[in-house]
This record gives C-alpha cells, sequence and structure tokens, in this order.
C-alpha cells in the first residue's frame, strides 16, 4: 500500500485547522450561517496556501446536514464522501489537463440542469481555472452569470491576471495571502509530534523559511528531510538532504569578502565545493541570508520559533558587515543568480565573482580605491608632446544609509529588475543606478554617468515609462515620486603638483628628438 503524502494527510479539514487566512474564513463562515451563499467564488492567491482546500471545505459545509456555525461535522456520508473524492455531486476539474471549450461543455454546461444526486448543492471545484482556453472561458461565462439554483461554483487561480474580467465580475473574489514563517514553523512542528519525530528546533525554522509562505510546500520539505533524519530531525540532515549551506559557513564566506581576504574566500568555496552544492546553490545561500541581515538590521524579525540567538547572530554579523556592504554583497548576489545560468564554468567564474568584491573596499568605487590591487596591466602611455599635470583624485560624495534610502532601494530593484533581465538596452542603462537621497515626495535616482542618464531621459522614451509604470506598482501607497540626476564627483587640488605649459622651442626639438630615437 502507497504512503499518503504530509501535505495530504494533513489537509485542513476544518476551518479552524486552516491557518493564517482569518479573513477568509470569518466571510465564508458569516455568509453560510446567514444563509447568503454566493453561486459563485474565486479564490486566488501563491500556491500551497489553501485554496483547494478551502473549496472542499466550503463544499462540505454548504452539504453537511449536521454543520454547526460553518463547520462541517466531518462524520456524515457526505463529509466523508467529499473528503476521499467521491462524491457524485462535487465535481473536481483541472483545468491544465482539460482546457478546451468541448470539456467545459461536457464536464459543466451539459450537467448544470441535472439537479444533485445526494447533496443539497451540485458544486463545481475549477482547479488552476486561469488555464482554460478564450472559448472555454466563453462557453463558462453565461452558465457562471445565471445559474440553478442548486449550482455553486469554486475557481482557483493563482495566476489571476489571466482570469478574464467578465468571469472575475460574477464571482466572490478571496485573497489567500502566504503564510508567516511562524505559522508554518508551528505547523510544521505539530505535524512532526503527530508523527512522534524528535526535532531541533533550527532544522524547522530553516525548512520554514525555504517554504515561501506555502504550506504544503513545507511539508513536502519536511517529508524529504525526514528520509535521512535517524529518529530525530537534526539541523544538519536537513541540511544535507535539501542542499544547503550552514548559515555559519556563509557568514564567514560572507566576512572574508568584506574584509579583503581573498585566500579564506576560495577556501571556503572549496569546502562548499566539496559537499555537493554548485555555484547557484552558494549565491543563493548569500543572497538569501543578507535578507536576513538585513531585517534583523532594520529591527524585523526573522526567527521562526521565537529564538533570541539566532536574531543575536544575525544581527553581530550584520553590524560587524555594515548597512552598506550588506546592500553592494546583495546586489552582487542578484546579479551573479541572473548571470550563472549562461556560464559554462560556473565554479571559476563564482571565484572571479565573488574575489572583485573583495580585492577594493566597498566605501570608494573600485577605479579609486587607495591601495586596491591593478587586475589588468597597465597601457602603454599615449606619447604626447604636452607636459601633463597630474590628475587629482576623484572621490564620490558619500551616502548615508537610511531605513528610507534602504526601502528605496528596495523598491528600485523591484521596478527595474525584470527590465534589466529582459532588456540588454535597460541593463546597461539601470545597472549602475542607485538611489542616494529620500525626501517626503521625491527619491532621487543616480546615474554613474551622465551621458547614461541623458540617454534615458530623452532618447528611451518607452522604456522610462516602462520603470515608472514598474515604480508605481511597486512602491504602493507611498507618495514617492522619481526624479534622476548624474553622479557627482569631486575632484580634491594637490597643492604639491606642479602644473607645465606646453613644449615649446627648444625644448620641444629636444622632446621630438628623444621620441624618435625610440623607432
Amino acid at each position: 500500500m502507497s504512503r499518503i503524502a504530509l501535505y495530504r494527510k494533513y489537509r485542513s479539514q476544518t476551518f479552524g485547522d486552516l491557518i493564517g487566512q482569518e479573513h477568509v474564513v470569518r466571510t465564508l463562515q458569516n455568509a453560510v450561517k446567514a444563509g447568503t451563499v454566493n453561486h459563485a467564488f474565486l479564490f486566488t492567491g501563491p500556491r500551497g496556501t489553501g485554496k483547494t482546500s478551502s473549496a472542499r471545505l466550503l463544499a462540505k459545509v454548504l452539504n453537511c446536514p449536521n454543520q454547526k456555525d460553518g463547520e462541517p461535522c466531518n462524520e456524515c456520508e457526505l463529509c466523508t464522501t467529499i473528503t476521499d473524492g467521491h462524491c457524485m455531486d462535487v465535481l473536481e476539474i483541472d483545468a491544465a489537463s482539460e482546457a478546451g471549450v468541448e470539456d467545459v461543455r461536457r464536464l459543466i454546461v451539459d450537467v448544470i440542469e441535472y439537479r444533485p444526486t445526494v447533496a443539497q448543492y451540485k458544486i463545481f471545484i475549477i482547479d488552476e481555472v486561469h488555464d482554460l482556453s478564450a472559448k472555454a472561458f466563453d462557453a463558462l461565462l453565461k452558465t457562471i452569470e445565471e445559474p440553478p439554483e442548486h449550482i455553486v461554483f469554486i475557481l482557483a487561480t493563482t495566476e489571476l491576471h489571466k482570469v478574464p474580467a467578465t468571469i472575475q465580475s460574477r464571482c466572490q473574489k478571496f485573497q489567500f495571502n502566504r503564510a508567516s514563517i511562524q505559522d508554518i514553523y508551528g505547523r510544521l512542528a505539530y505535524v512532526l509530534e503527530q508523527e512522534g519525530v524528535e526535532f531541533e528546533p533550527a532544522a524547522v525554522q530553516i525548512i520554514a523559511r525555504m517554504a515561501d509562505g506555502g504550506f504544503r510546500d513545507g511539508l513536502s520539505l519536511l517529508e524529504q528531510a525526514l528520509i535521512t533524519a535517524d529518529g530525530k530531525l537534526s539541523l544538519q540532515s536537513v541540511l544535507d538532504q535539501l542542499g544547503l549551506i550552514p548559515g555559519e559557513t556563509v557568514d564567514e564566506l560572507l566576512i572574508s569578502m568584506a574584509e579583503r581576504r581573498p585566500q579564506d574566500s576560495l577556501r571556503l568555496v572549496d569546502e562548499i565545493y566539496r559537499t555537493g552544492r554548485d555555484a547557484k546553490a552558494i549565491l543563493e545561500a548569500m543572497l538569501q541570508r543578507l535578507s536576513e541581515m538585513t531585517r534583523a538590521t532594520f529591527g524585523v524579525e526573522v526567527g521562526a520559533s521565537g529564538e533570541a540567538a539566532l536574531e543575536a547572530a544575525l544581527r553581530a554579523t550584520a553590524s560587524q558587515l555594515g548597512t552598506e556592504t550588506i546592500l553592494r554583497l546583495r546586489e552582487l548576489c542578484a546579479n551573479g543568480i541572473r548571470d550563472v545560468r549562461d556560464v559554462s564554468l560556473p565554479r571559476l567564474w563564482l571565484e572571479s565573482h565573488l574575489l572583485s568584491f573583495g580585492l577594493v573596499p566597498v566605501s570608494v568605487p573600485p577605479s579609486v580605491a587607495p591601495g586596491s590591487a591593478q587586475t589588468t596591466p597597465a597601457k602603454p602611455a599615449k606619447v604626447e608632446l604636452v607636459a601633463e599635470a597630474p590628475k587629482a583624485p576623484v572621490a564620490v560624495e558619500p551616502v548615508e544609509i537610511t531605513p528610507e534610502l534602504a526601502e528605496a532601494a528596495k523598491l528600485w530593484a523591484q521596478a527595474t529588475g525584470k527590465l534589466i533581465e529582459q532588456s540588454k538596452l535597460a541593463a546597461s542603462l539601470l545597472q549602475k543606478t542607485r538611489p542616494t537621497k529620500v525626501d517626503d515626495q521625491t527619491v532621487t535616482i543616480t546615474f554613474a554617468r551622465k551621458l547614461d542618464m541623458d540617454q534615458f531621459q530623452d532618447k528611451q522614451p518607452k522604456l522610462l515609462a516602462a520603470v515608472r509604470t514598474g515604480w508605481d506598482q511597486a512602491r504602493g501607497n507611498k507618495e514617492w515620486s522619481l526624479v534622476f540626476e548624474a553622479e557627482r564627483v569631486t575632484t580634491k587640488p594637490d597643492s604639491n603638483a606642479a602644473v607645465e605649459l606646453p613644449a615649446e622651442g627648444a625644448r620641444l626639438a629636444e622632446m621630438t628628438k628623444e621620441v624618435f630615437e625610440h623607432f
């Protein structure tokens, strides 16, 4: 007999078990109690957040003869058959495999006139409804608009934008939210207790973070980790089974880069590679850790079980790195994850990518960093007949990282990330931009070169419009508009430098002779 997967075994059987969707539960239960249930529902939200489970729960509540306070009894024959998926009056349709107009006509349109066999309502649950074809939606439209009294439709989708507005307007829409790390941790701990498995809190924490707000993903990862658990679910067994890198190792790698210790960075990369992790896994682990440090820096809790040790360790490492270094490292890792898929030798590329950060200090641009290692051979100087004055050093105006500026940087990355990935032009113009100033209603975006800013503003109207649209979507309810400027640089005069005049007369003849003697 095949084993039942954990996400099926522990599927919510009452609305009380549905964690993290209290707004949905409250509305549905109030409608059932008042007898004002709508004829069509649209459940939308990320995967694994309880949309299909809620659809089955609603089907049970509407048909259960013993339902009380908006909860099914889970004991009568109707509740049992709906739970098992054998009820003739509750039809589940997978739109991903039955998406054509003929499927909709055969499964829905041609049978809606028949009354329920044993239940009060005939209920159609259409999962991944966004996969229906355009003609299938057209066939479904009139039926959803004016169905018989004994018909209820429950549509579920992870991509609401693909559902036609004509369908959406005829349904009651419910938005399912991602679960918090705390909620997922609690559910996973409950499952482990029910299964009789001892566990380390740190092991469950890391699974809860990897679940990305989805209970089903969390239970699937937990089941995978339990394969190697020898009587107890330990942190090391989770790391080994899921191919993760310990946080302490990631911290050590980040600190070695920030402190410009390339020999330690290379050693750590070698050690991680020997455990079977690849370049992408290393970059993802670094980016995840940096995200947690950013949250800890600004006082946002990231621990799943409230353990102070995790928060303290993150804050300590974040303090050692500094906010500016963390933000630059996040940009480095994000760009690396995007680029590594196109690299033929990912390990060698990763070493070069990481070392390029550690060779220069983080507070000054690499081109002007004092004492930085020269990574490219010097070009031979041009032969000129003018004695040049020494060039004064160029310094970029420093920027103080505030919480508002860090938030603006995050929103700017959201607004431009897809454009940079999809367009080489956008990448060339926007890759080196950054927010440098936040006022009450404006965010200043600084370009590394004035030439790039001028081309972006004056010659690329479509790109400019796309960026502004992305910014409006990312900023939400913040009244922040964008202004653009080029990098401001200051030239430090050298009082000891002597400025020579162009050569002339006898000196010009002498310099000419010296030049041509080399040919």
